[in-house]
This record gives C-alpha cells, structure tokens and sequence, in this order.
C-alpha cells in the first residue's frame, strides 16, 4: 500500500537513497543536517514529546537508511535535540550543497514542518524557528505563512 501525506512523499523521494552502506559526502550532509535541525526544532518549545521523537525513528525507517546512515541520523538527531545546535551553521552546510529552493530545501521543510505538527500542535518558538529556517531555505514568507499557519 502506498503511504500518504508528506511522510509517504518524503520516504518516496528519499527512500532507497542511502541504502549502500558507504555515503558519499551530499548523502552525509543532508542525513546530518536533516536529523540536527530535527533535534533542534523538536525541543524548540523547550519539550522533545514522545511523538516528535518517534517522528524522528519513523523517519529513519521509512529513508530506508544503512547501518552508517541510521546512526548518523541518531547522533544528529540527539546532537539538535540536546540543544546549543547552531543552527545558521547547520543551514550554511546545507545550502553549500544544496541551492535554496531545491528539491532538497523543500524536501528538507516539509520533513520540518511534519515533525511541529507530530504532536498535534504547533507553538510560537516553533513556528519562528520554522519561519527562521524556511526564509534561510528560499520559500517566501507567504508560502511560509499558509505552509507554517501563523
């Protein structure tokens, strides 16, 4: 059965991508970037739920990551999630590979903005941290506005 929503689009577009057990430097900094910027916007309002951090396994899983890749993921993931992460150094590593407004800025919102709604709502300190980021992306701040709803 296909899956749904942005999830589903998220594991389509990225499934299968990393499954080689070596990855090449493009594949690391977005697994890297990816799960510490989901890290950071999940204690964003000061409390990592336990739906914000299943989110983040279920992500993993559904990238279909190798061994190398899912521990990248976790160690990221816990880096963002510890707190202190800069995060314009997390985005200037991003977008030295990736342009803004790529498939892989917007890949990289949209995985964003479904973990601040995994936990049915979405606070101030996360929707200016989303703001924040997605202006850095390239999405203009009325796109940002209907995708984030504030």
């Amino acid at each position: 059965m296909a899956e749904t929503g942005a999830l589903g689009w998220i594991s389509g577009a990225l499934g299968g991508l990393f499954k080689q057990e070596q990855l090449d430097p493009k594949e690391e900094i977005f697994i890297a970037v990816l799960f510490a910027l989901l890290g950071s916007l999940a204690r964003a309002d000061g409390v990592v739920s336990a739906e914000e951090a299943a989110h983040g396994e279920e992500l993993i899983d559904r990238m279909q990551l190798s061994k190398a890749g899912r521990k990248l993921a976790f160690t990221h993931f816990e880096r963002g999630r510890a707190g202190g992460l800069n995060v314009e150094a997390e985005l200037n590593r991003f977008l030295a590979v990736f342009r803004q407004s790529s498939t892989h800025s917007e890949q990289l919102m949209e995985a964003l903005l479904t973990l601040a709604r995994a936990d049915g709502r979405m606070r101030i300190p996360e929707k200016s941290w989303l703001t924040r980021v997605g202006t850095r992306l390239g999405i203009d701040s009325e796109t940002l506005k209907e995708r984030i709803g504030s």
